[in-house]
């Protein structure tokens, strides 16, 4: 008989069953990497380095990242929102200024616009009087007075009301 031709499923197989045999078997000691504990710690060191290098690259940056992406993003939302409000009151005022009504309060305010029959009067604001007294004997009576009528004024929220006892 003629020597048969090996299939290429069985030269795979076989090709296969080798390779195994030869992960499994354990290597021998003159050809392996670390023979002394110098080197075994070189290599250990080095994996270490490796793994910590792609932690580095696969966690941190990319959490740092995000966080840095979501605090600008909030700033961001931040600002829109301010601008969103700033748009709709220049809204709100171009709808108002477009009636007469607007036009006619707008010209008053701005202008000082009086209608036919109208008489303007303007309020002069009342400057604060200094309260800052020497500190001797008449002047300290006063202060206290000035104090306590301070405290009573702004407690009450009137300034127009006597507190005289």
């Amino acid at each position: 008989m003629a020597p048969r031709t090996k299939s290429s499923v069985s030269r795979v197989k076989e090709r296969t069953q080798e390779i195994t045999r030869a992960i499994a078997e354990p290597t021998p000691k003159d050809a392996r990497i670390g023979r002394s504990r110098g080197t075994k710690a070189i290599v250990r060191t080095g994996g270490l380095l490796v793994g910590l290098a792609a932690m580095f690259a696969l966690f941190i940056i990319p959490v740092t990242d995000f966080i840095e992406q979501r605090e600008a993003l909030a700033k961001k939302t931040a600002e829109f929102d301010a601008l969103a409000d700033a748009n709709e009151e220049l809204q709100n005022e171009v709808n108002d200024l477009s009636t007469p009504e607007g036009i006619r309060n707008a010209a008053r305010t701005q202008l000082g616009y009086v209608l036919p029959g109208e008489q303007k009067l303007s309020f002069a604001k009342t400057p604060l009087l200094p309260t800052a007294l020497p500190a001797q004997w008449p002047y300290t009576m006063i202060s206290s007075i000035v104090a306590v009528r301070t405290e009573a004024v702004a407690g009450s929220g009137s300034a127009l009301q006597s507190h005289l006892p």
